[in-house]
């Protein structure tokens, strides 16, 4: 029951981070920008969305007992807090990269409980 409740946390979270994700993305088209410059220039939306993406399709698997839920869920939260790495080494404000690290090392928190916890 708790991994369970876990995986909805993680599904929830990932909701959260595609939201996060895409509101600037539409912003920056919606200013006459194209889809491909707003993802690929730099690639960080692009990174920011496919890792939410998979961090909570791993939280639904989880949800509903499904096999490799803590691993997609796992990949999700890695690739996120690589973002905010690749965002830090890149040289760009701490202020910029600080959230994505934060938040993806919550998410491998998250994924650490999940993978512990036995599957009912």
């Amino acid at each position: 029951m708790l991994r369970r409740v876990a995986g909805l946390v993680m599904l929830g979270f990932g909701l959260w981070l595609i939201w996060d994700g895409i509101r600037p993305v539409l912003l920056i088209v919606e200013r006459g920008s194209d889809l491909g410059s707003a993802l690929l220039s730099p690639p960080t939306s692009a990174i920011r969305i496919v890792s939410s993406i998979v961090m909570a399709f791993g939280g639904l698997l989880v949800l509903l007992s499904a096999r490799f839920g803590a691993t997609l869920a796992t990949i999700g939260s890695v690739l996120f807090a690589v973002l905010g790495g690749l965002m830090a080494a890149s040289g760009a404000d701490s202020g910029l990269w600080m959230d994505e690290v934060l938040f993806g090392m919550g998410a491998i928190a998250l994924s650490v409980l999940i993978l512990t916890l036995r599957r009912a």
